[in-house]
């Protein structure tokens, strides 16, 4: 290939020039890997061989590796690196009791191997305005997978088999060059004065290139890319990017595109800010992009226009980010413009203030002659005042207005809030709010609505002392009118409390933001305590009532839990909620809790408990109970001769798991025990023996397993090797057995 003969050349120049006698502090060093390993498997179902499989692994590599500086670095310096990487596997997967089925019989094998290379020469001469740098690089590693295909589908395994069944290798060239021409800091010779008439010129190519056609999932692609960049004047920056990217196997995922950009963006893609005064600053940039694919969809002109501007004065600053975008698609022609201004100041050590202005329209003129309009036009501001007086106030004003092809809606928001300081009390904060929303939309003048909503909100925090603090709030929230619906803005939200949210107990949540007229009360009673610097317990009751004209109310209850408690050896955290809900004489209520303890007296003893119980209506027909508990314990013995280590490790897991339906007729509970004794003997320092055993119960058939498991393995440090034996067995349902043999040797030279 030819990039590949490039690179082999460009290392090679590079290993030349290094052994040419003018190269400094070279480190050269040579790498090697070899790597092997071996699956035997086997299953039998009531009695019949179902699965026979074995595989073989093997993967190998060599690279030579050099680095150093020319003369000492005042001129630049070299990485070279050479290699080659080959791998393969031959696997075999038999059914015995049904060779003709392909889903259980499979062969798969693949043999690839490629080259290793990377190249890397940085030339910068401290005293000229010249820095170039020169790369290739394939340094992509082969990797195996397991199991993607063969027995593993068939389900219910024991050991799992972890056979090889894909290779994923090929080629990830990565190529490119980097010019940089101009004026540096650090030049000292006498030639600075003409260097500094010389402009500054970035050159930038990049080559990626992606080349695997015998995996399961094949890969072929490539990408280039030019960039020409230089300044012109102070901080102008004129860019000139080209970009095409083939894909061989896809070609309808290939495409070219070509940009040219002016304007305050440097070679590094940073925006630069030119000082117009000593407290105005902008920073503008337009770029032209033309984007070509085969598909017609896909393939797009565009112009982009940025104007930004800071103003920063002694008591008030303001800044604005401009865009101006002209699109033209297979949907037509698409002019789109937003203009935002934000200012904020301060009147005095009391009260400062803020505001906003946004504006945004879109056009798209269609192919057809049709065209759709939408714009949206925003503004608020926000004074805080009295902030050193015993109650804050802070008040608010929104409004906005958006039209969306000849949809319009007139939104309003205003409000007041206020809050305690230290200055009122040190035991009592108080605050709070009310703010009113109004809607006007039209759409066209046969659907017309109006729309209130309202809030007010309480708020009472009690702290008698540095360990507890109680909290009470209330919250009132009314709707009146007709929902716009299908109307919305960008600033003011119809309904902002009935948004709804997500997770485990949102059945639970009143989140319809699509209701007309509604009252809604939420009561919450919170209380925090901290008895020790490391305990946290807090404790919440919240009442949610919802009521609708025509409609019966609708009322949440939730009581939340939580302990936290964490010292050097124990850990313990606890969590319970508990939701109910009344709605028309329906009934629907769910506990879900959960919680971890942690004990760790010395570096001999571990233990967790971990643990999730959950029950409740899903509906009001249907109730499930899930319980989740696992619990784990491991002792590790250490040498008392000379330096410390792990002699032996003994280690015991509990798992348990059980889950029950209950609706019209009640189900039969699934469960699923497991206990597991693990133990591993450190001999040596770099040998270990180990052994496991697995006894299961499965629910409902009293279906019963039990896995053996024993493994001994090397470990230096260029030298690892294991060979592992398992066995496992199920009583009933299919009455399986199943056998696995593994070894793995890896030698690093």
């Amino acid at each position: 290939m030819p990039i590949k003969r490039d690179i082999i050349l460009l290392c090679t120049l590079a290993t030349t020039v290094a052994g040419g006698g003018f190269a400094r502090e070279a480190a050269a060093r040579v790498t090697a890997d070899a790597e092997l390993g071996y699956v035997g498997y086997e299953a039998e179902a009531n009695g019949k061989k179902v699965v026979s499989a074995h595989s073989f692994q093997q993967r190998y590599s060599l690279i030579y590796q050099n680095s150093g500086l020319f003369y000492d670095g005042r001129i630049g310096s070299y990485d070279v690196n050479l290699g080659y990487e080959w791998g393969s596997f031959n696997t075999k997967i038999k059914n015995p009791s049904d060779p003709t089925d392909s889903g259980s019989n499979a062969n798969p094998s693949i043999s690839a191997g490629h080259l290793l290379y990377r190249g890397e020469v940085v030339l910068d001469p401290l005293e000229l305005p010249l820095k170039i740098k020169a790369y290739s690089y394939d340094m992509n590693r082969l990797a195996f997978t397991k199991d993607s295909t063969g027995p593993v589908s068939v389900g219910g395994t024991l050991v799992g088999p972890g056979l090889t069944t894909d290779l994923q290798d090929g080629v990830s060239i990565n190529t490119g060059v980097t010019m940089l021409f101009g004026v540096k800091n650090g030049l000292t010779n006498g030639y600075n004065a003409i260097f500094q008439h010389i402009p500054l010129v970035m050159l930038d190519y990049r080559d990626e290139l992606r080349k695997d056609t015998k995996s399961t999932s094949p890969i072929d692609t490539r990408l280039r890319r030019l960039a020409f960049v230089s300044l012109n004047k102070r901080d102008n920056w004129f860019h000139f990017r080209t970009t095409r990217f083939d894909d061989h196997l896809n070609p309808t995922q290939s495409f070219t595109e070509s940009q040219f950009q002016l304007g305050t963006i440097d070679h590094l893609l940073t925006r630069r800010w030119i000082d117009m005064t000593n407290w105005l600053k902008i920073s503008t940039d337009g770029q032209f992009t033309k984007h070509t694919t085969a598909d017609a969809v896909r393939t797009f002109e565009s112009y982009d226009f940025n104007l930004f501007a800071v103003a920063e004065r002694r008591s008030w600053d303001a800044r604005t980010f401009t865009t101006f975008t002209r699109r033209k698609d297979n949907d037509g022609l698409t002019l789109e413009r937003t203009i935002p201004v934000y200012v904020k100041g301060v009147l005095n050590g009391d009260t400062d203030w803020k505001g906003t202005l946004y504006a945004r329209d879109q056009k798209v003129s269609r192919p057809d002659g049709s065209e759709s309009l939408m714009n949206d036009r925003n503004g608020s501001l926000r004074v805080d005042m009295f902030k050193r007086a015993p109650f804050t106030l802070g008040t608010f004003t929104k409004v906005e207005h958006s039209e969306s092809n000849g949809a319009k809606i007139l939104s309003f928001e205003g409000g007041v809030e206020t809050a305690s300081t230290r200055r009122f009390s040190r035991d009592y904060t108080l605050s709070a709010s009310y703010n009113v929303k109004y809607f006007d939309a039209a759409n066209g003048q046969a659907d017309n609505s109006t729309y209130l909503n309202q809030n007010a909100a309480a708020r009472l925090t009690y702290a008698p002392s540095t360990t507890m603090r109680i909290e009470a709030e209330e919250n009132v929230s009314t709707g009146s009118g007709n929902n716009p619906r299908v109307y919305s803005n960008q600033s003011i939200v119809i309904n902002g409390g009935l948004t709804g949210n997500t997770g485990v107990g949102s059945a639970f949540d009143h989140n319809d933001a699509n209701v007309n007229e509604y009252l809604r009360s939420v009561t919450t009673l919170a209380g925090y305590w901290t008895p020790l610097p490391r305990l946290k317990v807090s404790t919440a009751l919240s009442e949610d009532i919802l009521t609708q004209p025509g409609m019966p109310s609708d009322s949440v209850t939730a009581v939340r839990g939580d302990i936290d408690y964490s010292v050097s050896d124990v850990t313990v955290r606890v969590r319970g909620n508990y939701r109910y809900r009344s709605q028309g004489g329906q009934v629907t209520d769910f506990f879900d809790g959960q919680g971890v303890v942690e004990y760790k007296p010395n570096s001999h003893l571990e233990t967790s408990l971990y643990y999730i119980y959950s029950f409740g209506h899903d509906t009001p027909t249907t109730r499930t109970e899930v319980v989740d508990i696992r619990q784990r314990v491991s002792y590790s013995f250490f040498s008392t001769r000379g330096l410390a280590r792990k002699l032996l490790e003994i280690s015991e897991e509990y798992d348990y798991n059980r889950t029950q339906n209950f609706g019209m007729t009640v189900s039969t509970p699934t469960s699923t025990q497991r206990l597991t004794l693990g133990a591993r003997y450190y001999p040596l320092r770099s040998l270990f023996v180990g052994g496991n055993a697995r006894f299961s119960l499965l629910e409902p058939n009293s279906v019963t397993e039990q896995v053996y498991n024993a493994s001994i393995g090397v470990t230096f440090s260029k030298l690892q090797a294991s060979l592992d034996y398992s066995y496992g067995k199920r009583d009933g349902n299919d009455n399986r057995i199943e056998k696995r043999i593994s070894a793995n040797v890896k030698k690093i030279f």
